[in-house]
């Protein structure tokens, strides 16, 4: 049995589309999002994903929904422009 750890997610989720292993592929966006700093540190996973960028999308996804879900309470940034470059203000969804 294999586990997913740091070192091996990054190649685990990239073997996942030419097997077509879906449940596989969540359950390694599941562990980056659960580890995301110890696992975008690594290089052999900077490396890896290099190879397969597109890849990197549904972990986007995933990040920007773990986000939403857990700090944001469906509220949204917009940058107004006023207060210098990249200064945002925070706009309900309500």
């Amino acid at each position: 049995m294999c586990l997913i750890d740091v070192r091996n997610v990054a190649r685990m989720y990239c073997a996942t589309e030419e097997h077509s292993a879906k449940r596989l592929a969540n359950a390694c966006i599941s562990f980056i999002m659960d580890n995301i700093r110890e696992v975008t540190g690594d290089t052999s996973f900077r490396k890896e994903m290099g190879r397969y960028p597109h890849l990197c999308i549904p972990v986007l996804k995933a990040a920007a929904d773990l986000i939403l879900d857990g700090t944001g309470g469906g509220s949204k940034r917009q940058r107004t422009g006023e207060g210098g470059v990249g200064a945002s203000s925070v706009m309900s969804d309500t």
